[in-house]
C-alpha cells in the first residue's frame, strides 16, 4: 500500500486544519487541564486518542464489509460522504462564534476513562471517518479498506498530539480558545471550507 506523498501531505494539511477546530473533545482536554490539572488534560487527550483509534478500525472494518457486499458501495459512500460533508461545512460555519463549554475530570485516570468512553459513545465520530478518510483513497494504491485504516490512525494520532499539546499549555490557551469569538471564527471557517471542498470533489469526482 502506497499512498501518493501529494495525497498525503493534503490530507495531514486538511486533517490539521480539523484538529486545532475548537470543539467538544478540546474543550473537555481544556477542562480537564483546568480541573485536575496537565496530567488530567493529557489523560483525556489521549483517552479520545484512544477512543479514535477504535472508530478508525471499525470504519476500516465497517468500509471492508460494505465494498464486498456492492460493486457500487464505493459509489454511493462517496456520494454520502460527500452530502455530509457539505452539510457539516454549512454547520460549521453557522456556528462559527459560538463557545463550546465542557465539564472536565479531575485525576488522570478519571480523565482518560471519560475521553475515551465519551469519544467511543458519540456516532458522528464513525460518520465523520466514513465521510472523510474515504476522499483521500485511491484503488490504484491498495485495499481501501487498509488505507483508511492508516488514515485514521495518523488522523487519530495527530489529533491526540494537538489535544496534549492543548492540554499542557491550558492556563495560556483556555481564554483565547474558549473566549475569543474572533479566533474561533476564523478557525472554524477554515475548517468548513475544508468540509466543503473535500465534500464537493467526493460529490463530483470519479472513482478511479
Amino acid at each position: 500500500m502506497v499512498i501518493p506523498a501529494e495525497t498525503f501531505f493534503v490530507f495531514l494539511a486538511g486533517a490539521l486544519v480539523l484538529n486545532i477546530t475548537p470543539g467538544p473533545d478540546m474543550a473537555f482536554a481544556l477542562a480537564s487541564s483546568v480541573k485536575g490539572g496537565a496530567r488530567s488534560g493529557v489523560a483525556a487527550a489521549i483517552g479520545i486518542g484512544c477512543g479514535s483509534l477504535i472508530w478508525a478500525g471499525a470504519t476500516a472494518v465497517g468500509l471492508a464489509a460494505l465494498l464486498s457486499a456492492s460493486r457500487d458501495g464505493l459509489t454511493i459512500l462517496r456520494i454520502a460522504g460527500g452530502c455530509y460533508l457539505v452539510f457539516l461545512a454549512v454547520q460549521t460555519f453557522r456556528h462559527r462564534r459560538d463557545r463550546v463549554d465542557a465539564a472536565g475530570a479531575d485525576g488522570a485516570v478519571a480523565a482518560f476513562r471519560a475521553g475515551l468512553v465519551t469519544n467511543l459513545l458519540n456516532p458522528k465520530v464513525g460518520l465523520f471517518y466514513m465521510a472523510f478518510l474515504p476522499a483521500f483513497t485511491n484503488a490504484t494504491a491498495g485495499p481501501i479498506w487498509l488505507q483508511v485504516l492508516f488514515l485514521g490512525a495518523v488522523f487519530s494520532v495527530g489529533g491526540a498530539c494537538v489535544l496534549i499539546g492543548v492540554a499542557a499549555a491550558a492556563g495560556r490557551l483556555r481564554d483565547r480558545i474558549v473566549s475569543s469569538a474572533s479566533l474561533r471564527a476564523r478557525i472554524r471557517t477554515a475548517s468548513a471550507l475544508v468540509f466543503g471542498g473535500l465534500g464537493l470533489h467526493l460529490i463530483f469526482a470519479r472513482n478511479p
